[in-house]
């Protein structure tokens, strides 16, 4: 958010080095022809500001395996379940950890599962067993489990209201081995499938009713509350005023999961907190497709009260050291001085003293990215020694033109801070919580001075990255 500030700090030094000689303020600079610029600035369109999260699966595969039932019996086990009077058997079925796909919401569970089966048969009249029970069984003593593939899928979804809803259903239910009970010939595979399918069916019936319960607009907007207007340092507020929220598709890839999430919004930063918000109301949320871009349009409007102690903080008892003399600066103003011109006010002392005023009117070039003054009224003993201390402050981005004018190139020195801009996006935040990012574009859009302070508009192009080790 420094950035928007950089034209407003700027002004006071682009106004010493914009002298072409050393004048005091006089009737005959005051009546140089005016510069014509608008009374507004164009409104900007909304931000689409686009954040690609990346979590790290293990921890969540973990806790969906511990949900997952890790065996399925039959009823009554370890007892006999007997569904006839001629018939009774019993099974025990331990599945294998769990395999996971997902890809744009659609999730996938894969495993297998062996059992052991042992079954009974006997004659039966008048509903009643007549004869001793003939036995036999699968998968017990030296025979192998036999094995059964299952896949379950998810369906998800992000509603308007932030609420999730899945629809899950066993997908495939496939018996590699057959169970054959020997001592009466009795296939019974497929008893023992669908009991089994009766049992997945029964958790994810169970596993939708327990999300489909999840309500994220309970924490969300109590957040959305509080952080509606945020401070930034000692540099004002900034309030996002979010129009929509949007969601993309969920991807797993290796051991990741993947999701972009994005809002449309109208970010201002401001020197009073309630100027800053817009009331918009809680955006709803809708779904998209996946992206990563985020085009940002930032409008900060600042009053001359919160410039001028901006200013006075940033220069005050700053000193500099210039051909042997010692200039400090003791505090520093700015203030509206009608026609989008502004009145900047200096006191210093060292080796030099006095109070300097300066007026003019800020021109800012946004196809070159540079600011000018070019109806400068000042009044400084020492024209080379100003200079000096502004290229020193703006590490030598103060130039001349061929007409021997003095411009702030804020291009380069956008360029010049964009290594300490990244370096803050690649961060780590909290709670296992990092941040990536790359910046492609950056620029001032617009500058307007007004009676009561200064608008300035930023654009910045970037990709942004937020990696999780785990939930918080």
């Amino acid at each position: 958010m420094k950035l928007a500030l950089i034209p407003v700090i700027s002004l006071f030094f682009l106004f010493i080095n914009s002298c072409s000689s050393s004048k005091k303020i006089s009737a005959s600079n005051n009546e140089k022809p005016p510069i014509h610029l608008p009374d507004s600035l164009p409104q900007l369109p909304p931000s689409d500001i686009n954040l690609r999260v990346e979590l790290f699966a293990p921890p969540m595969l973990a806790k969906a395996d511990s949900m997952v039932p890790k065996e399925f019996n039959s009823d009554n086990w370890p007892d006999f379940s007997q569904p006839a009077c001629d018939f009774r058997y019993k099974y025990h079925f331990v599945r294998s950890p769990l395999s996971l796909t997902c890809v744009n919401n659609k999730i996938g569970i894969q495993f297998t599962g062996n059992y052991q089966l042992s079954g009974s048969k006997c004659l039966c009249a008048l509903n009643k067993p007549v004869t001793p029970w003939i036995s036999g069984s699968c998968g017990y003593g030296n025979e192998p489990l036999r094995k059964i593939g299952i896949t379950v899928s998810s369906q998800l979804y992000f509603l308007p209201t932030y609420k999730l809803k899945t629809v899950t259903k066993l997908e495939r239910l496939e018996a590699y081995d057959k169970c054959i009970v020997s001592m009466f010939s009795s296939d019974v595979t497929g008893l023992v499938a669908d009991s089994v399918r009766s049992s997945v069916n029964a958790f994810c019936n169970k596993l939708d009713s327990a999300i489909n319960s999840i309500d994220f607009s309970k924490t969300l907007l109590p957040l959305y509350l509080h952080y509606k207007t945020v401070p930034v340092s000692r540099y004002g507020f900034i309030s996002l005023n979010p129009i929509s929220v949007q969601l993309g598709q969920l991807n797993f890839s290796k051991d990741t999961f993947s999701i972009s999430i994005g809002a449309s919004c109208r970010p201002k930063l401001s020197s009073d907190s309630a100027s800053s918000y817009t009331s918009i109301g809680f955006p709803m949320l809708s779904t998209d497709n996946n992206k990563t871009e985020s085009s940002i349009y930032l409008n900060a409007d600042y009053d001359y009260v919160f410039l001028s102690k901006l200013l006075d903080d940033t220069l005050r008892d700053k000193s500099f050291e210039i051909k042997g003399r010692t200039i400090v600066v003791r505090n520093a103003s700015v203030k509206g001085a009608g026609n989008h011109q502004i009145e900047v006010m200096v006191d210093f002392s060292g080796s030099n003293s006095g109070r300097l005023y300066l007026r003019g009117t800020p021109v800012l070039d946004v196809a070159n990215q540079t600011l000018a003054i070019p109806d400068i009224s000042y009044s400084i003993e020492d024209e080379d020694l100003a200079l000096k201390i502004a290229k020193k402050l703006f590490h030598n981005k103060i130039k001349k033109s061929l007409s021997g004018k003095s411009y702030l190139d804020i291009g380069a020195l956008i360029k010049s801070k964009l290594p300490v801009m990244e370096a803050k996006l690649n961060n780590y935040i909290a709670n296992n919580i990092y941040s990536e990012g790359k910046i492609n574009e950056l620029k001032i859009a617009g500058l307007l001075v007004k009676n009561d302070g200064i608008q300035v508009q930023v654009y910045a192009n970037a990709h942004i990255k937020l990696a999780a080790a785990a939930l918080p």
